[in-house]
C-alpha cells in the first residue's frame, strides 16, 4: 500500500484538502468535531480515520490524518500537510505529539516508500529535534 504524503514522487502531492472543513472532504467523508480558534482539533470519521488539524487565529494551517483498525490503539500515519506559509513552525510536530498521547503506538509507511525529507522528519521525532527539516511537510 502506498501512502500519498510519503510516497517518493518528483512532485509534491497536493494534500491541501486536509485543511478543509469537517464533512466536506470527499476522500474522507462524514466527520465529527468542531474547529477551534487556536490549537488542535480532532475530527473523527466513522470509517476508522482521524484527522488532527492545527488552527491559528481560526485558520487551519497543518493536518495529519491517521487510520486506525477497529478496536486497535495503534495509529497508522496516512497523510501530512502544512500550509507552505506555516512550515517550520512546529505545527505538525505538535499534532504528532497529540497523536502519541491518544494512541499506544504510531506506525509510518515503510522507509522505502517515504521521501528523504519524510525520513529525516521521522528520524528527528525519535531524537531531540523539535522541528521538521525545511521543506519536509508537503
Amino acid at each position: 500500500m502506498k501512502f500519498k504524503a510519503w510516497y517518493n514522487e518528483s512532485a509534491e502531492p497536493n494534500l491541501s484538502y486536509l485543511l478543509g472543513a469537517p464533512g466536506t472532504l470527499p476522500s474522507i467523508g462524514e466527520e465529527t468535531g468542531e474547529p477551534v480558534g487556536h490549537g488542535i482539533t480532532k475530527f473523527v470519521s466513522p470509517h476508522g480515520s482521524f484527522r488532527y488539524v492545527y488552527y491559528v487565529e481560526g485558520q487551519a494551517v497543518s493536518a495529519i490524518q491517521v487510520v486506525v483498525a477497529k478496536g486497535k490503539r495503534s495509529a497508522h500515519v496516512a497523510n501530512i500537510f502544512t500550509h507552505p506559509n506555516h512550515r517550520r513552525e512546529g505545527f505538525a510536530t505538535q499534532i504528532l505529539q497529540q497523536i502519541k498521547l491518544d494512541f499506544n503506538s504510531i506506525k509510518y509507511p515503510p522507509r522505502e516508500e517515504r521521501s528523504d525529507l519524510a525520513n529525516q522528519w521521522i528520524d528527528g521525532m525519535n531524537t531531540t529535534q523539535k522541528a521538521p527539516p525545511q521543506g519536509l511537510e508537503p
